[in-house]
């Protein structure tokens, strides 16, 4: 696990793309937040629950290096592969989903996933920021991905510190909003993940009122649907 480590050259790629850097993903760079500490495979438990890099307290999210941001730039989100799309990209997930900056090719601009093994992918967030936002509100709904390492307690901690880490970089409400989240004690709390799935319990820092209420300010209005070409057809 390496991580973002280099602005320069990162915002090297950013110009080369078109595609504007979000400041506040570039200080999580600058501030070594976006990138894994060396005894972070080590000391795996004391680092999310004091210095985490950012997002790390988040399901399925693992920030990536500059060199794989430049070959996944290179051989698969390739402007003129994509429709004249642009993606700038900065984690993955376990499946191989990228988190990308992203311009399409009408101007707009946004914050996504790009899903690697499907047609069409979805930009939910207006930036970088709100994709912060939104990502930590759903983990302060359910913590059940940290509580396979960790009991409860210490999974309210991971996200505790993970967002006292971000929350100096964000806008100020927003900061002070998931601050006040982190602050309270875990309860238990139901959620159905899925139209047929079972309710389940889950631990949980907000209700899902709250988050349905809370999230709905970090969403652009309407998702913005984009298509792809995976990358084995290119």
């Amino acid at each position: 696990m390496s991580g973002l480590r280099d602005l320069a050259g990162f915002q090297e790629l950013a110009d080369a793309l078109g595609v504007p850097l979000s400041p506040v993903l570039a200080q999580c760079v600058e501030r070594g937040l976006a990138c894994y500490p060396d005894d972070y495979r080590d000391n795996y438990a004391a680092i999310l629950q004091s210095r985490p890099p950012a997002l790390a307290s988040t399901y399925d999210f693992e920030w990536m290096g500059l060199d794989e941001a430049r070959t996944l730039c290179e051989e698969w989100l390739v402007p003129s592969s994509q429709g004249g799309n642009a993606f700038l990209p900065f984690a993955m997930s376990g499946a191989g989903d990228v988190y990308a900056l992203i311009r399409l090719a009408d101007g707009r601009g946004g914050c996504g996933v790009v899903l690697h093994d499907q047609d069409d992918s979805e930009m939910r967030y207006g930036g970088f920021e709100d994709f912060v936002c939104a990502q930590l509100l759903d983990t302060l709904r359910d913590l059940s991905h940290l509580t396979d390492d960790f009991d409860i307690d210490t999974a309210a901690q991971c996200v505790r510190a993970d967002i006292l880490r971000l929350a100096p970089l964000l806008p100020p409400q927003a900061g002070m909003l998931l601050m006040g989240a982190a602050a309270r004690e875990p309860f238990p709390s139901s959620i159905q993940r899925g139209p047929r799935a079972r309710p389940e319990d889950v631990p949980a820092l907000i209700t899902a009122r709250e988050h349905a209420d809370l999230i709905a300010r970090f969403l652009l209005p309407a998702p913005v649907t984009f298509s792809t070409t995976p990358p084995w057809e290119i």
